[in-house]
């Protein structure tokens, strides 16, 4: 939950950020305001993070389901490999 040594306007900023998507930005403020290391606020905005969310989810974006990433690159890169290698050899 919020710290007790942050004000207002700093928790606005930092939930401002937070809808924002700017997580990293939103840990910045935090560490600036409190003086925090890293795991700290981390684990604090996270915090402050979910409870933002179950208070009002309209203001944030649902969460992209799945990009892909190497994974699919990967799986990708494989499958073109074996189609290659299947014309390479009945040619």
């Amino acid at each position: 939950m919020p710290s007790p040594s942050l004000t207002d306007a700093q928790l606005n900023a930092i939930a401002d950020a937070l809808r924002s998507g700017q997580k990293i930005e939103a840990i910045k403020l935090h560490r600036e305001a409190t003086g925090l290391g890293l795991k700290e606020a981390k684990d604090a905005i996270e915090a402050i993070e979910a409870d933002l969310r179950a208070k009002f989810p309209e203001q944030f974006p649902a969460k992209p389901a799945g990009k892909g990433g190497c994974l699919g690159l990967v799986v990708f890169g494989a499958i073109a490999l074996a189609g290659l290698g299947c014309w390479l050899t009945a040619a």
